[in-house]
């Protein structure tokens, strides 16, 4: 049985825009999905340094307000985008790269020293709690 070049090719240009289109629906439902985290605060801990636990305020405008090592500083910035997230500190001495999944972050982090290490938070609450 010979198949006339044209169902082939209509075959595949359908093919081709159904998996173009699940590709792009599948990018976006992940991307609506994630929480806007403005005007929350996070329980950070840093897994691969000294285990230390933070706070991360994220405020609206992008200004992100954070507590370490007793001390409280407001040096930072972040973006979201959909379900990533970027934070720096410090004029990028820090810089954190992480995937927001509900109330939980994960991601990785590294400094201008080379130092790489691995972060995790769980959000604390939807209303800004100040730092200390």
């Amino acid at each position: 049985m010979k198949i006339p070049v044209k169902n082939i090719l209509i075959s595949a240009f359908l093919t081709l825009a159904l998996g173009l289109f699940m590709t792009a629906f599948a990018q976006n439902a992940r991307s609506q999905s994630a929480i806007n985290i403005a005007g929350t605060s996070w329980n950070v801990v840093e897994t691969d340094t000294d285990g230390s636990r933070d706070i991360f305020n994220f405020l609206a405008d992008g200004t992100l307000a954070y507590s370490y090592q007793n001390g409280s500083y407001t040096n930072g910035t972040w973006k979201q985008d959909g379900d990533s997230i970027y934070i720096e500190m410090n004029n990028k001495y820090v810089e954190y790269h992480g995937r927001i999944s509900g109330t939980h972050i994960e991601g990785t982090a590294s400094n201008i020293k080379k130092k790489n290490w691995t972060w995790t938070a769980d959000m604390k609450s939807s209303t800004m709690v100040p730092t200390p």
